[in-house]
Order: structure tokens, then sequence, then C-alpha cells
């Protein structure tokens, strides 16, 4: 008999004792009116698997009964709740497939209550893998009690991911207001947070003035425009906001405003203002930098990530915002300040090849059935003749890579030349010709990623780092030859709208 089938053994026999057991010292009485379940256990089970009861159960603290039974009463928890967790500490197995989502997450307040610290994480993760829609849908909800418990890191993270994602239904929300101070300081904090800063803050001075003693109400419309209503009907708009109030509960958060993404002209109407609530260094260098144009000035944080920030070693935000109004025409745009809205397209990288290892299978490997992808390569002629320099080409394939063997039928689709990088040259951007939109892109196991009848190919497996362009499908050739080029490097993105 191995140690295994000895352990195994053991766990049955302690399993058994919760069943059918005539030595129980411990009634616990768990639940409240009319739903009141009372549970046998062992004392010296409970301390040795809970910290909480081997406090709770101490002489100190426990009662009993003219039986000498431990009586225990914990009304704040679920009879149905509590017998999954007494029967994880009897026989080690925590069952969960039963539960609602509702159930989940007091299940996993109680396991806080109760210190169960080996399930913190493992019911947090079963909670996001299965229960994502619900969190998405009941947030403000979800992350409140997230925030209430100091444990519950993973699940506030994925809350905080999904905002920083789409803020607007957060900020927007009816309960925005009474959100905690805590979920802020870790909104805020982020450097991703997809929204303008200046509507930031406009919504964390209709927060403050909400939760200070300002009588004013901040009303925000989805064009970011903002309106102040006295509530005393001053016409002075700002006269009757308690500016002390309003520092002393703003504090904590405007240290994490990224001042240096407001322009100019937002700092004048909306900043402005309330500048009196700021601490005086970070006010007498915004006053200096918005009034002088200095921007030297070093404010208190760094910009957040750009619109469209993408993992690449080959192009930046900006060509990857350029890239994205290919894709979309309503994304990648200038707002009237000149600067690159936020949109919804997003870049994962799939494959390097610097990292992946250069050949079609791996290619093929990483990005095969991933949905919509983009193609970057960093290309230059194997000889110096004709003396050209090195230069980013790709792709848009808005279907994917399935190895499929056979053409992709697609009018979206596109390829590209960003030019020479270092000198910023002029892009080229050539789209399908709708009469040969049956051969836009070839989808071979044994090619790499492949536009058109040549106009971007990759076949040669002995020498995938081997490419021509060769203009025939598409509306423009994107390199000035059809000479054979070299792959000094090539990222492929899964495109996520």
């Amino acid at each position: 008999m191995t140690s295994l089938s000895f352990l195994s053994r053991f766990f049955n026999d302690i399993s058994s004792l919760l069943k059918h057991s005539d030595d129980y010292n411990v009634l616990i009485e768990i639940g409240q009116t009319p739903n009141i379940r009372i549970f046998k256990a062992h004392s010296v089970i409970l301390r040795a698997r809970c910290s909480y009861f081997k406090s709770a159960l101490s002489d100190d603290w426990c009662k009993k009964d003219e039986k000498c039974n431990i009586i225990f009463k914990k009304p704040n928890i679920l009879p149905n709740i509590f017998e999954v967790l007494l029967n994880y500490v009897y026989t080690g197995t925590l069952i969960l497939s039963n539960l609602t989502t509702s159930e989940i997450i007091h299940l996993l307040e109680t396991t806080d209550e109760l210190a169960f610290e080996e399930l913190f994480s493992h019911v947090q993760q079963y909670l996001i893998a299965h229960f994502s829609d619900y969190i998405k849908q009941n947030l403000n909800t979800v992350i409140d009690i997230a925030f209430k418990h100091e444990t519950f890191t993973i699940l506030q993270t994925y809350c905080v991911d999904l905002i920083t994602k789409d803020p607007r239904p957060f900020f927007s929300s009816t309960n925005f207001l009474s959100t905690n101070e805590s979920i802020l300081i870790a909104i805020l904090s982020r450097d991703d947070i997809r929204i303008e800063e200046i509507t930031i803050w406009n919504y964390i001075i209709q927060w403050g003035l909400h939760n200070s003693s300002a009588p004013i109400e901040m009303l925000i419309k989805d064009d970011d425009k903002t309106e102040y209503e006295s509530l005393d009907d001053d016409d002075d708009e700002f006269t009757s906001i308690d500016f002390t109030s309003l520092k002393t509960t703003l504090s904590p958060l405007l240290s994490l405003i990224r001042f240096s993404d407001i322009s100019s002209e937002d700092y004048d109407t909306k900043v402005k203002p309330f500048q009196s609530i700021l601490p005086s260094n970070l006010s007498s260098a915004l006053l200096w930098r918005y009034h002088f144009e200095d921007n030297t000035i070093k404010l208190n944080l760094t910009s957040r990530k750009p619109p469209y920030n993408i993992n690449s070693t080959l192009i930046n935000h900006k060509q990857a915002a350029l890239i994205a109004n290919w894709i979309d025409s309503n994304e990648g745009n200038l707002n009237v300040n000149g600067k690159i809205q936020f949109g919804k397209i997003r870049f994962n990288l799939l494959y390097r090849g610097s990292k992946h290892q250069f050949s079609f299978k791996r290619f093929h490997k990483k990005c095969d059935n991933q949905g919509p992808s983009l193609v970057l390569i960093k290309s230059k002629i194997n000889n110096n003749v004709d003396g050209c320099k090195e230069e980013i080409i790709g792709g848009y394939n808005p279907t994917g890579w399935k190895s499929a063997n056979q053409y992709i039928v697609r009018d979206d689709s596109f390829i590209f030349n960003l030019g020479d990088l270092l000198s910023e040259s002029k892009y080229i951007l050539s789209r399908i010709q709708p009469n040969l939109k049956n051969h836009a892109i070839y989808d071979g196991e044994n090619f790499g990623p492949s536009f058109g009848k040549g106009d971007m190919e990759f076949s040669c497996i002995a020498r995938p780092r081997e490419g021509f362009c060769r203009w025939r499908c598409y509306d423009k050739p994107i390199r000035h030859t059809g000479a054979r080029f070299w792959v000094e490097e090539i990222e492929v993105f899964k495109v996520i709208q």
C-alpha cells in the first residue's frame, strides 16, 4: 500500500466524523429566523483547521450548555454557505458548483470573516472565471464589496481593470457619487484609464462636491461640457462652494490627477476656478505652465499611457492610432485639442519572431484561431545595391489565420508601408481592390502572413524570413521594388474591437 493510499484513508476517516460521530462538543447556530440551522462539530478539528475558531472556541470566549457543549452563534452567515465551509474543514474539498453568484460572493466574505486564508485566492478566481458577466453588469456593487475587504486583491484588480478599459459607465453611473475613496484612489493611480483627463477632473470635482459640505450640484453631459447649478440660487456659480471643505475631501485624490494631460483652454475654464483647493506648490506650477506655456515645468505625475498603447518594438502609439483609424474610421481621430481620442480597439501581442522563433509553424501555432490580426514587419533588401533603408510594412487580416490552405475573401483587408520611421517618411495605405476580394488573403499552413497574389507574400518554408511585395490585387504597391527582402523582425497582434 502506497503513502498516497494511507493519506486517502486518513481523509476518509476524518470526513466521516462530520456525519457519524458520538462525541460532538460544539453546537454552531447559523443564520436568522426563519432560516436557522444548528451544526454539530468537534472543537479540536475546528481549531486545528481554522485560526478564527482557534480563538473563538478558546475558554476565554466560548459559552457552554449544561452538557458542556460549546455554544456558538453566527447569525450573519447563510446556513448553506457555512455547510460548504464545514465540509471543507472536514474533507479538504471545497464544492462551489451548486452555488449562485450571490452565494459565491457571500462565501468569499465569509472566508474573510472566518480567516480561511488559503481560500481567498481560489474563491476570487472562481468568481471571476465563472461569473464575469455578472461582475460587469453589477460592477459598482462588486467593486464596493471588493474594497471593503483588504484580502480581496484579485477581485479589486479585476474590477479596476474593467473600469480602466471602459470608464464612462462607472463614472456616469448613479452610484458614482457614493463611491468609496479607496476605490477612486486605485482607479486614478492607474496609468491606462481610457478617458480624457479633464473628464476625470470633472467627475472628481463632482464627487468632492457631493461628499463635502459644498451646496453645489455639478452636471456632466455626454459631450464633456460641465454645468454648475447653485442650490441657493446665487448668481455667482462658485461663491457658494465651501472650498476649505472641498479641499479636505479631495486632498487624497488631487495628487493623482495628471494635469499635464489637460489643455490650457480646459485649465482656464474648468481647473482654474478650483485652484484654491490645490496644494500651493502645484497651483503655482500650473499657473506658470499654462499662462506662460512653459512645458519644462514638471508636474506631479507623468502622462497616462496614450490611446492605442501597443507592446511593439516596431511602432509607437501614434502609428497604432493611425492603423486603428484604417481599421475603423471612428477610431484614432484627433479631438479639438489636437490629442488622439481614446477608442475601443486593443492590440494584444500574439507572436514576435525574435522571441518565438522565425518559422511558419510557430507563426501559425501562436496566431491561428485568434480572430482579426495585425501584422507588422521590419524589412530591408538582402543587399544594399539600391540603398533602400529599413521599412515597416504590414497588413490587416479581418478574419484571422486558420491554416485553411485557401484564400480568404474580404473587402476590408489592407496592407501598408509606414516608411522609414527615423525620417518619418509618408505612409502608403493599400486596400484590396473590390473586384479582386476573392484573393484578399492567403491562409496556408506552409505560408507566412500573405496578402493578395504576392502583394505581400512569405512562401518559402525553408527561408521564413524572406518575402516579397509584387503589386497585383491591392490598389497600390507598398514597396518601390518587387525584389525579395529580409525580415529583421515580425510582430502579429490580435485586434480586439
